[in-house]
């Protein structure tokens, strides 16, 4: 019985079948087998097994016990396997148990592959994109892991799976769109948001398909039943992309018609309506408003067209001044009047305070109010509504409503929350520009002809950034510089609460010092509320919703966020799906003070969980065709990562430590983080001391990063130590990873012989491991050697190989490495315009991925390529290019490859006079990594040389 004869099937119910025969397991076998399948070919430990059948009921028996159910498990998969047989579907591995199955029998990776196939389509090819997305989601036979749903083993796999499913629904609708099947578009988009009314893309692409049936108006009402459940549910506004497709349609925009692809129709963008001229009646500032011209202009246009404008953003973001400001330049009507609500403590008087504001104090009560206002076009602003939003939102409602020509601007840390309200979040500003020029300002009042330095504005830019761009905290901070130098300041912000507090008589309270600021927003909080953000104050950086659920109820998390939200407290970053949030660095430092320290502890270990868990779960996809999105999924969360590995170690958790650590390490690899890797690594080692059961992945780990910053011996040393430590676990993966390496770094050190010697050691024991990404590695590296040898066909061939596992399995990076080096081995042969494809073809692939080494590796190799091609000034703008682009991530191909990268450059400096060479080389230092990919495009030709690249291979003519 092979693992082709099996089928595992988790979208629906988890299924086995055998032969066509389902398989009736029991609910234990089931939870086995869901841990296996979850780690994807991965070993998972004993403990881990014992965890995710007991959870933490377990009995004393419960090693026994799980033997047995692997027995079972075995002998319902596998029922005709010798009893010693070494090798089978469920093996014991080293520390635990592995699952060896082929991706093609998993319906989940077989889905994966299918909806990554049809996204790459969508644009070229939709009528191929709707055959592969169809196919994938005709897989689907409910919610995956039905009858698995409670189980915490399967938490993260569903959510991964989940996510993946909404998106290869909402592409299948693009491709039917761009295929000119909007009808049927409609029918699934609308299926679509009535399952999840959250999802702004589905919503989008309903208001397009609807407009494209010749549907206006109900295209307008899908996008505001869109913006009613956004505000409901989470308390924001629709994102641009939304708020883009509205403009759009109610103008009609051509980029809307059918001859016009969707993905350019989602380009449309909104048009400004004219700016309001100036008004009078509100207090006169006393200082300029800086960085705000922007905000001013859009409050102004949208007064212009509603009647509530209610300006939000934190404490200090400067909303009142913002509001004023705006308010001056409208010019229609009586006022602008100010009705400051910051001292007002009984909402009983809220009435005659804003018919004192207009001149009229003796008003009794809001008919009066209203009579008073009656049909004259007014312009009020309420100015600090937070502490009394309940009433001041009735007030509002009411004179609204029977005072027709009434216009009300207001400020509040939360919006009012009524009928026809349109709300305003203020930014922080650019620390780099409108920050530091408001800095300057501040500090050469205090310190008249003051004329700060270059480098005392970067630091000014950095104290900027350290206080969020929060102009109350950067005018507070530049206060100091009377007495205080730059760089104390910037030391102090570590206790910004006790340094940034103003001198000022006349500050309001609230504003006197940064901490009051704070505090004043806090204080409105609900109990529940201010638990949570106390809560997510552990996370740096930013959070998604799945990673909030993990601190606190899930049934709560979204009442309790979205309150916080509307308050001002947590900011909603609109862009990407799922959707972020992230708190003020000054907020969150405040906010952590809200746990005591047992509170703090319990929930750092749960934040340090999540972060584990989804470390792993990453780790398991680095390699795989999802690579890019999961790549991007860590790249969110390094700060969180950092925060995490940190209360590890100084907690003493060491087996989370390293777990974390080695979990990260392919990342770090692929975008450059070579240093930061090694030092946690080296660390984490070290707390674990000699016989941890997971030193050999770190020290795997750690010896590819060590050969990325060129220290081929370490690496050798660390991939040695990783063998033994995998042979005397018996962890048959690690070692069968180790021993591509060894041979690499033998060869790369000079002894060809052993590099041989070790190649085909790995050749015979990768495939016992059944992992298609381990033997892409082992052929490409084998490439590599064989290289080496000077049988360049017999090299060819094996690099073809690599690509060919690679391009199935997913593994980009080992399929680039393919080509990085075939390019060489066309170089080798003097074949220059080959090598020059190769590369270049490399460099497109790599076109939008996070992976910066790899990257930075091809061009250089193109740039050697072109220099011996005679295109030496092209070569050296790329080598230019690499340099300063390496220099930046702290990683040099020519130090990682030092004989091939040696002959890059040579070929390039010999072909031009050294002042060529040398302007060539400061111009490529200019060009972004868009510009070197634009110019590798005009290399690699036109689409049907991009898709005949396998006969660019040296031997394939």
């Amino acid at each position: 019985m092979t693992s082709s004869d099996i089928r595992f099937s988790v979208l629906g119910p988890l299924t086995v079948t055998r032969k066509g025969v389902e398989l009736d397991l029991a609910p234990r076998l089931k939870t086995l087998l869901a841990t296996l399948l979850v780690a994807q070919g991965k070993v998972v430990s004993v403990d881990r097994v014992i965890d995710a059948l007991w959870n933490k009921d377990v009995p004393k028996t419960a090693v026994a016990t799980m033997h047995s159910y692997v027995t079972n498990l075995r002998r319902a998969i596998e029922p005709d396997r010798p009893p010693r047989a070494v090798h089978g579907i469920v093996d014991r591995q080293g520390p635990g148990y592995v699952l060896r199955a082929r991706p093609e029998s998993v319906d989940a990776e077989w889905f994966v592959s299918l909806a990554e196939r049809g996204a790459r389509a969508l644009d070229s090819d939709p009528a191929a994109a709707v055959e592969d997305l169809s196919a994938a989601l005709s897989l689907w036979r409910g919610p995956a892991y039905l009858d698995l749903r409670d189980s915490e083993v399967v938490a993260a796999e569903i959510a991964r799976l989940e996510s993946a499913r909404l998106e290869a629904r909402q592409n299948h609708a693009f491709a039917l769109i761009a295929a000119g099947a909007a009808t049927s578009a409609v029918v699934e988009l609308e299926a679509l948001v009535r399952e999840d009314s959250l999802a702004e893309r589905a919503w989008e692409l309903l208001a397009l398909a609807l407009y494209r049936t010749g549907r206006q108006s109900d295209a307008l009402g899908a996008l505001r039943t869109a913006r009613d459940h956004l505000l409901e549910e989470l308390g924001v506004d629709p994102g641009p992309a939304l708020r883009a497709m509205e403009s759009a349609i109610l103008n009609q925009d051509s980029a809307l018609d059918e001859n016009v692809s969707p993905s350019d129709s989602r380009s449309v963008v909104t048009r400004p309506l004219p700016d309001s001229t100036p008004g009078i009646r509100v207090p006169t500032p006393l200082t300029r408003l800086i960085g705000r011209d922007d905000d001013v202009a859009a409050v102004g246009d949208l007064l212009g067209v509603h009647r509530l404008v209610t300006i939000t953003g934190p404490g200090g973001a400067g909303k009142t001044r913002t509001a004023f400001e705006a308010a001056r330049r409208y010019g229609s009507g009586e006022g602008p009047w100010a009705v400051l609500l910051a001292d007002l403590t009984d909402l009983a008087l809220l009435p005659s305070l804003v018919g004192a504001a207009m001149g009229a104090p003796f008003v009794r009560g809001a008919e009066e109010l209203i009579t008073i206002i009656g049909d004259r076009e007014v312009l009020l602003v309420l100015d600090n509504c937070e502490h009394l939003v309940e009433g001041v939102a009735a007030l509002a409602e009411m004179v609204l409503s029977r005072c027709p020509h009434l216009r009300l601007l207001a400020t509040s840390r939360e919006a009012l929350a009524i009928t026809g309200e349109v709300t305003w979040e203020i930014p922080p500003l650019d620390p780099e520009g409108p920050g530091v020029e408001l800095f300057v300002e501040r500090a050469t009042a205090l310190r008249p002809g003051w004329q700060p330095r270059h480098s005392e504005r970067e630091l000014m830019a950095e104290i900027c950034r350290d206080l969020d761009g929060l102009p109350l905290a950067i005018e507070l901070a530049a206060a100091q510089t009377r007495v205080l130098s730059l760089e104390q300041i910037t030391d102090g912000l570590a206790d910004r609460f006790g340094l940034l507090a103003t001198t000022s008589r006349t500050a309001p309270a609230r504003h006197r010092d940064l901490e009051a600021v704070i505090e004043w927003s806090v204080r409105l909080l609900t109990e529940d509320e201010r638990e949570l953000l106390g809560r997510l104050a552990l996370f740096e950086g930013g959070f998604d919703l799945e990673a909030a659920q993990w601190l606190t109820d899930r049934s709560r998390i979204l009442p309790n966020l979205s309150a916080l939200i509307s308050k001002s407290l947590v900011r909603s970053e609109t862009e990407g799906t799922p959707r972020r949030y992230r708190i003020l660095e000054t907020i969150r430092q405040y906010a952590g003070r809200l746990l005591t320290g047992d509170e703090a502890g319990r929930w750092a270990d749960r934040h340090l969980a999540w972060a584990t868990e989804l470390a792993e779960t990453a780790s398991r996809r680095l390699r795989s065709l999802d690579a890019d999105t999961w790549m991007r999924r860590l790249q969110h969360e390094q700060a969180n990562m950092r925060a995490a590995l940190g209360h590890a170690m100084v907690t003493g958790d060491v087996d989370r430590a390293l777990r974390l650590a080695c979990a990260l390490s392919w990342y770090w690899y692929r975008t450059g983080y070579a240093h930061e890797g090694i030092s946690w690594l080296t660390r984490t080692l070290d707390a674990a001391g000699p016989d941890h059961q997971g030193r050999g992945q770190a020290l795997l780990g750690r010896a590819m990063l060590r050969y990325l910053v060129g220290d081929a011996v370490g690496g050798n040393n660390d991939a040695v130590h990783a063998s033994e430590a995998a042979e005397r676990s018996g962890e048959i993966e690690i070692l069968a990873r180790s021993l591509p390496y060894r041979a690499y770094f033998q060869q790369l050190t000079g002894d060809s012989a052993l590099a041989q010697e070790l190649i085909q050691e790995a050749a015979r024991l990768v495939p016992a491991v059944g992992l298609p990404w381990v033997e892409a590695e082992m052929m490409m590296i084998r490439g590599q050697i064989t290289r080496a040898t000077g049988n360049f066909p017999l090299a060819a061939t094996q690099l073809i190989q690599a690509a060919d596992i690679s391009d199935l399995c997913g593994h980009d990076w080992a399929s680039i490495s393919a080509w990085w080096i075939a390019a060489k081995v066309s170089m080798d042969l003097g074949e220059a315009e080959r090598a020059i494809r190769q590369a270049a073809h490399a460099v497109v692939q790599l076109d939008r991925s996070l992976d910066v080494t790899s990257w930075l590796a091809v061009v250089h190799v193109l740039g050697g390529a072109l220099g011996m091609a005679g295109r030496a000034k092209e070569g050296a703008m790329l080598l230019g290019a690499v340099q300063a682009i390496g220099g930046r991530v702290g990683y040099s191909p020519e130090i990682m490859d030092p004989v091939d990268g040696r002959r890059n450059v040579a070929a390039v400096r010999s072909a031009l006079p050294e002042d060529d060479f040398r302007r060539a080389l400061t111009a490529g230092q200019a060009l972004s990594r868009d510009d070197v990919t634009a110019m590798a495009r005009e290399l690699v030709g036109d689409a049907q040389g991009d898709r005949g690249t396998r006969a660019t291979l040296p031997g394939h003519r």
